[in-house]
């Protein structure tokens, strides 16, 4: 039970006015154990299906049971001991037993239309091998198959999977036996150790396999026939991986095989099917690609999952968090050992733009959520990063040890079972020895977050530094947290460090030192959940960029410099650009260089593409030089775009700046490279990018021609995206409108972001149509969202946008009068 606090922020945003409360369904029954048989139809996607379960009644006032099955059609049910009646509402199969203790046999068959998907052949991949892969996240194993469908239900499982001959089929658990039957390649997987029903999976196709032994696991690596090179790259690191976590947790890997499938068409990422994980192809590459692209995330990811998800699981969806907030920061714990604490950090720093990027733009909402129409609803940067960044800062809160030891003790007390949060946070205070309901209270069942302003003053007189932290977090938050703080105060070579507790709105700390500090770092390992921000020049800023050694600091310290822009800012963006060791401080000091949009800023990032190696910064200074419209980005851009040594992704980035010099002739210079052969078509992406950007009749008439159907997935999709540049044009609208019926989730997904783009109310119809109709919740929810935000900006009128436009021209003058100012002023003092 969750406990509802008279202090509690529920946010602001994410619920509609029918949204509900929403708790677990009543069983009377437990599932013993599963078998089912299942013949794949796949030419004409469809399935039939023997079920035989193992079912005790719990419930004595009722005989009852219901299972969940969608939209099949029932043949027969029936028991040993038989049953005395049965009926179908299409949703459910109700069932009269006879005995408390009853196996059920379900006939069924049907043509699922999502929990299932059969991947065809198609005008794009007329030569792709047929597949069939199940996802059951969130309740959608029902679809195809008759079960309690819920994450609370836990028992083992068995499949007998009849594939066509040649077929292989990847399920969960240990292979009994694999033969041939008549025209049948016949597939027994088995799995005796209890899990939940959305993690049961298959898959069937034509696979390259790849196996190795890691500590007595059985590890297999299957992807599409003829793929096979590609393998290595993406999971060559499961055995380390494994090995920390296995470590970290001081729990071994609890099952005996982990197989990761690679498929076509998968809707997402990855899902960690207990010890079967299904990933979507993307992630396979080549040599070039792996040059700034990389499989490990994913892998570790759903790697992650197989102890926080599958051998311990959420008891219902508002506490999702416990499947991926801890696989978020396991996540991120490896990046630390297999690439370092640097790493590490920028991972949690751009962890927290994805949640600050979901805060400003969608909504706010406590991560433990009950009230929502779906239960995918939940599924995102709330529950994901917000929460990795919170479980980081419980884990320095109470100390790594600890941490660990509670992790450990959770897994051993709940393993093949569900938990809550309350079990969560009664554990963490079991191995602590701490009382945390002050912060479970704070971060998990409150909206918001923490907001600090800091302001520092120093009395030379009596040598003491006055540091004044105000919390300025709006009404989506709570008013005041308790937040403990570290303090760097740097002093020549010497920091002094300092550990104060944040408690009030507004707080005065004072500290006595020899000397004038250089600067103040708050936070500086960013292990505190919170923004922040600082009343301070160019040239403090520079001295955070250039002598810090914490990531999070100089980042901090470069993003403001982008902001602030005029010749220091632009001198020290530049010299850390060239000379910081980290790329990931590289890269925010090219996009804050960007920012900046001045003649200075430019020159050091061309001359900087002529020094820097590291794909990932020429990456993002490629991006940035899309902020300058003369000849000498245009050539430069131009150049790393025909230039095959470059990486796809920085080629690709090139090709979007071009587009945005918004210059005629360039048409017909990207259309030289929008078949150049790439991963995931990132080139021919980065063009039609480009197009959008570039406008016109023609870039439209190419975008309208690579959204239709026989072009793969993610062409479709980038040239749908790209429409949204296009208000106004009746063809815009009228191709979204017919590719908003897509059978295609990408695609349709993409024509919401078109709409949004849009942003006209022409669009309207097209969003309430899918936000109504569409098969996939996540797309309803995102579709509703973006037709409130299109109504929300007519009510505002055009001109807002006029105003804001006005503004930001404004800023730029303003930056360049201080770029001018401070070069006249540098001259001067040279000069004197």
């Amino acid at each position: 039970m969750i406990t509802v606090y008279p202090f509690a922020k529920p946010g602001r945003g994410f619920t509609y006015p029918e949204y509900e409360a929403r708790y677990p369904p009543n069983y009377n029954c437990r599932i013993r154990h599963y078998k089912l048989s299942l013949w794949l139809d796949i030419n004409n996607k469809a399935i039939s299906g023997l079920a035989e379960i193992d079912v005790e009644l719990i419930d004595e006032k009722t005989e009852w049971v219901s299972l969940d099955a969608v939209e099949l059609v029932v043949d027969s049910v029936s028991g040993s001991p038989s049953v005395k009646d049965w009926r179908y509402d299409g949703t459910k199969i109700h069932i009269l037993l006879g005995s408390k203790l009853t196996k059920l046999f379900v006939k069924y068959h049907g043509s699922p239309r999502k929990g299932l998907y059969f991947i065809l052949p198609s005008k794009a991949h007329p030569n792709r091998y047929p597949q069939v892969w199940s996802q059951g996240e969130t309740e959608h194993n029902s679809y195809w198959m008759p079960l309690l469908d819920h994450p609370s239900i836990k028992h083992t499982f068995e499949i007998i999977v009849y594939a066509p001959l040649g077929y292989v089929v990847i399920s969960n658990g240990d292979l009994v036996s694999v033969k041939n039957e008549d025209k049948w390649s016949v597939w027994h997987w088995r799995l005796d150790r209890p899990h939940s029903p959305y993690l049961f999976s298959i898959v069937a196709g034509v696979f390259d396999e790849i196996i190795e032994m890691y500590n007595g696991i059985k590890l297999c690596y299957y992807v599409p026939k003829g793929w096979k090179d590609k393998a290595h790259l993406s999971f060559s690191k499961t055995p380390k991986i494994i090995d920390f976590y296995s470590n970290y947790l001081e729990y071994p890997y609890p099952y005996s095989k982990y197989a990761q499938v690679a498929v076509h068409e998968f809707i997402f990422g990855g899902m960690e099917n207990v010890t079967a994980t299904t990933l979507t192809d993307m992630t396979l590459h080549d040599e070039k690609a792996h040059l700034d692209y990389s499989s490990d995330p994913l892998v570790a990811n759903e790697a992650a999952h197989q102890w926080f998800g599958d051998l311990v699981t959420c008891k219902d969806w508002p506490h999702i968090w416990l499947n991926e907030s801890i696989a978020t920061l396991l996540e991120n714990l490896f990046v630390r050992y297999d690439k370092g604490e640097s790493e590490f950090v920028y991972e949690l720093i751009r962890d927290m733009d994805e949640y600050l990027n979901e805060y400003r733009d969608k909504y706010a909402r406590p991560i433990v959520m009950r009230i929502y129409k779906y239960s995918s609803e939940l599924f995102d940067a709330h529950s994901y990063p917000k929460g990795g960044l919170i479980l980081n800062m419980l884990r320095a809160l109470i100390g790594e040890d600890s941490f660990r030891r509670g992790l450990n003790r959770f897994l051993k007390k709940f393993e093949y079972s569900v938990a809550d949060t309350e079990d969560f946070r009664k554990t963490m205070e079991e191995v602590s020895g701490r009382n945390l309901e002050w912060f479970f209270d704070q971060f998990f069942y409150n909206s918001g977050h923490p907001a600090l302003r800091v302001e520092e003053e120093w009395k030379d007189e009596s040598k003491k530094l006055f540091l004044r932290i105000k919390q300025i977090q709006g009404d989506d938050s709570l008013s005041t947290y308790l937040l403990p703080l570290k303090i760097h105060v740097k002093m020549g070579d010497i920091v002094k460090e300092y550990q104060i507790e944040l408690s009030e709105r507004e707080s005065i700390y004072v500290f006595d030192l020899d000397t004038r500090p250089d600067y103040v770092c708050v936070d500086p390992f960013f292990e505190t959940f919170k923004t922040i921000e600082y009343q301070r020049s160019a040239e403090q800023w520079a001295r955070i960029l250039l002598n810090d050694t914490h990531i999070y600091c100089k980042i901090l310290a470069a993003r403001a410099l982008g902001k602030i822009g005029g010749l220091r800012a632009i001198e020290a963006l530049t010299e850390s650009l060239l000379r910081d060791g980290f790329w990931g401080v590289a890269v925010e000091a090219a996009k804050a260089l960007g920012e900046t949009r001045s003649e200075m800023a430019e020159e050091s990032l061309l001359k900087a593409l002529n020094n820097i190696r590291h794909p990932k910064v020429r990456r993002a200074i490629c991006e940035a030089l899309g902020n300058f419209r003369d000849e000498k980005a245009c050539d430069m851009l131009k150049n790393i775009l025909a230039n095959d040594d470059e990486s796809y992704y920085v080629r690709q980035s090139a090709a979007i700046s071009l587009g945005k010099m918004r210059r005629e002739e360039l048409y017909d210079y990207l259309m030289n490279f929008i078949s150049v052969p790439s991963h995931n078509y990132s080139i021919t992406i980065g063009v039609l990018r480009g197009l959008g950007e570039l406008g016109g009749d023609k870039s439209l008439k190419t975008l309208l021609e690579y959204s239709s159907s026989d072009r793969p997935t993610l062409v479709r999709s980038a040239a749908i995206l790209s429409l949204g540049k296009y208000p106004g044009r009746r063809e815009v609208i009228k191709i979204l409108e017919d590719l908003s019926r897509d059978e295609n989730y990408r695609v349709r997904q993409a024509v919401v972001a078109a709409c949004k783009e849009l942003m006209t109310p022409e669009t309207l119809t097209i969003l309430d149509k899918m936000a109504e109709n569409d098969l996939i919740e996540m797309i309803r929810r995102s579709a509703r969202d973006a037709a409130e935000k299109i109504r929300k900006n007519l009510e505002k009128g055009v001109e807002y946008k006029a105003l804001r436009e006005e503004l930001e021209r404004i800023k730029e003058e303003n930056r360049r009068l201080l770029e001018k100012v401070s070069l006249i002023s540098k001259v001067a003092e040279h000069k004197g």
